[in-house]
């Protein structure tokens, strides 16, 4: 039997036409899509220096002449007009600054310690060693000091004068001091600077001592 040749070679045109037409439908097409930019990160900041955090001092630092006072102060007391006020830090309970002529001037500043704080005898060697002077004993002590009553409680008050090696006479030389120890709290007031400028305020630093009291009515004595 003799088969036609131009069936078959017309079958065999439509079938590759059908199987060109399905790989084209099949075929995977892939586009090339540019990559984004990244977005730029935000600065940071630099750590703040000396250890502060958000602009706040460290702790312990002392406050600026115009910062408020770091804690109200637990005493009140009348101390003369020409004292000017100074921001009170973690330890003071009240301080001052008096000015001389010619630059002098003198520091004056209240301080509260638990306890009897090492005794009388211990600090005013301590207050002479400051001031380059050897130390002295209790009866010497006991002979040189000045007895002043105050709100607080007695007030020990001595007189101690010398320079030290290397020191500004101008803003040193004398210190003039009270000490009122009581049974869970020892007070000091202290007057330290030029000696002329410090003797001129002795008498109104001895009578402040005898208004200073403790602020709200508390007894310094419990």
């Amino acid at each position: 039997m003799k088969i036609s040749r131009a069936p078959v070679c017309l079958g065999l045109l439509l079938a590759c036409g059908w199987a060109s037409g399905c790989k084209d439908e099949d075929e995977i097409k892939v586009y090339r899509v540019s990559k984004p930019e990244p977005e730029p990160q935000q600065q940071q900041s630099p750590a703040p220096a000396n250890g502060e955090m958000g602009g706040m001092p460290q702790t312990g630092a002392p406050a600026s002449a115009d910062a408020p006072n770091a804690r109200p102060s637990q005493v009140a007391g009348n101390p003369p007009p020409t004292w000017e006020a100074q921001p009170l830090s973690s330890m003071r309970q009240a301080s001052f600054l008096v000015k001389g002529d010619n630059g002098t001037m003198a520091d004056i500043s209240l301080v509260s310690l638990a306890g009897p704080a090492g005794g009388a005898l211990d600090n005013v060697n301590r207050w002479l060693a400051q001031l380059g002077r050897p130390p002295i004993t209790g009866e010497q002590l006991s002979q040189m000091a000045r007895h002043v009553p105050s709100p607080l409680g007695d007030a020990m008050v001595v007189d101690l004068e010398g320079l030290p090696q290397g020191a500004d006479a101008a803003k040193d030389g004398r210190i003039v001091a009270g000490i009122v120890a009581g049974d869970n709290r020892t007070f000091f007031f202290k007057m330290r600077g030029n000696s002329a400028l410090a003797g001129s305020q002795k008498e109104a630093f001895v009578r402040w001592i005898g208004t200073v009291r403790m602020a709200g009515g508390e007894h310094p004595h419990p």
